[in-house]
């Protein structure tokens, strides 16, 4: 009787059934557990990079940048159902890494990722890698900052901006850095390793050339690059699957301070993979993560406090930490403490109470669907097939299941063969019709997450 996945953090409000009708168990199989800003904590780790040394602080390339004001005509977009301007781009935060492969020094900014989205947005002249330090003479630090000036301008406005530019675009800014992160610059290696796995600027995902550049800034002591490439090995992402080799690199991230390593290395002692299953060393981990605030680290600990593994069990504990978790925004956390309030574990029992935590998990899954997280994507899917939160609809859930799988996450297929159990059998059936239905898979109908059910669930992202 279970069913979920991930979620994280454009909220659309799910169309609720009559309150409260308690629909099965909704078990949580976390994502990724990236270092992030998005991953988990509230207060995240920063300055993950060493010191950069003198070598890469003046690692060169033959790459001249140049900072240049473009007249832009902005677009149009909706937000609240509010009309304005929009530069229609995507867009991320130029954090202390990217500014020192760029060789930005102190200088901020928003990176484009990708230009001229949505068809009929015009960019007028600029290019994914641009970074957009001042719009209308003012300087723009952070995304949302831009976001929030967009939504105070009017759509066919004409605005100045200025961008700093790698040579003539795209190719030159990954030459840059290619060239300051094999001359010593953490910064360097550490953000293409992220543009490159995460398909951001540079095109599509490449994980092969990305492990390269997050190997090359751990080995330099870059604790995010050290996480993000233990994370490739523990599911075979980009290299071979080397579970001992993800505990390398977690414990040593985890010791020097960073939170999603310190979670992820008790969920390997928890579930005993490349290290020899050990419950009180799990929970170990766990709590220093959660000393650091990091929400997946509760709600882990929290279900070991729920079933006595590691600790004494506790279910007033268990509610503690989900609430804490709940309450930074993680949807699996939420869910499972609605699911206290049903039953009236470690809490009085409050149905309503239930009911409307259940649907504040909803919305949390659909703003990481919303964001193209494939795993809360699915996750949003299976809310649908079992109705908690939202109106139960199988054709909703079909859409957002197939959905999911064609957005190609090897994690999400990985976890669903390697743990299949995260379904019941009925939804594991359900799943295989869905596959048939989309052509993919000719097997039986049974419930088991056979090879061949993977090559289906794979099949979906790369269709002939």
């Amino acid at each position: 009787m279970r069913p979920f996945l991930f979620a994280a953090l454009i909220v659309l409000a799910p169309a609720i059934a009559a309150e409260p009708v308690s629909a099965q168990r909704w078990t949580p199989l976390t994502g990724v557990l990236s270092p992030d800003g998005e991953s988990g904590s509230k207060k995240a780790t920063e300055d993950t990079a060493p010191k950069e040394t003198e070598k890469g602080a003046k690692a060169q390339s033959d790459i001249a940048s140049q900072v240049r004001t473009l007249k832009v005509k902005l677009g149009r977009a909706t937000t609240d159902g509010q009309q304005h301007g929009s530069l229609g781009v995507r867009m991320m935060t130029v954090d202390a890494d990217l500014a020192s492969g760029l060789g930005l020094g102190a200088r901020r900014g928003v990176m484009v990722t990708e230009a001229a989205i949505g068809g009929g947005t015009n960019a007028d002249g600029l290019l994914a890698g641009d970074v957009i330090e001042k719009v209308e003479g003012a300087r723009i630090e952070a995304a949302d900052e831009l976001t929030t000036k967009m939504r105070n301008l009017s759509p066919d406005a004409e605005v100045s901006v200025e961008v700093w530019r790698a040579g003539s675009g795209t190719a030159d800014l990954k030459k840059m850095l290619i060239d300051r992160a094999n001359g010593g610059n953490v910064g360097a290696a550490a953000s293409l390793g992220r543009l490159l796995s995460l398909g951001l600027v540079f095109g599509a995902k490449n994980n092969v050339e990305a492990a390269r550049y997050y190997l090359m800034a751990a080995e330099q002591g870059h604790l995010g690059s050290m996480t993000r490439y233990a994370l490739f090995a523990k599911d075979g992402i980009g290299i071979e699957k080397n579970e001992a080799l993800a505990v390398k690199w977690f414990r040593r991230a985890a010791d020097g301070g960073q939170e999603a390593a310190m979670t992820n290395l008790g969920g390997l002692y928890e579930a005993g993979r490349g290290v020899k299953q050990d419950y009180a060393e799990a929970a170990r981990w766990y709590r220093r993560a959660v000393d650091k605030d990091h929400v997946f680290a509760m709600h882990r600990l929290a279900l070991l406090y729920e079933t006595g593994r590691g600790v004494t069990k506790d279910d007033e504990e268990a509610v503690r930490l989900l609430t804490r978790a709940s309450e930074g925004g993680l949807s699996e956390a939420t869910s499972w403490l609605a699911d206290k309030y049903e039953q009236g574990r470690g809490v009085a029992k409050d149905e309503h109470q239930a009911y409307q935590l259940n649907a504040r998990a909803a919305d949390q899954v659909r703003k990481a669907a919303d964001q193209g997280n494939a795993v809360a994507t699915f996750n949003l899917g299976i809310l649908y097939r079992i109705g908690k939160g939202v109106s139960k609809s199988d054709t909703e859930a079909a859409y957002w299941v197939v959905k999911s799988l064609r957005l190609g996450d090897k994690y999400l297929v990985s976890e669903l063969i390697r743990n299949p159990n995260v379904l019941s059998v009925a939804d594991r059936k359900w799943l295989q019709e869905v596959l048939r239905d989309e052509g993919t898979y000719k097997g039986p109908i049974n419930g088991t997450f056979s090879p061949e059910v993977r090559t289906a669930m794979e099949a979906l992202a790369n269709p002939a």
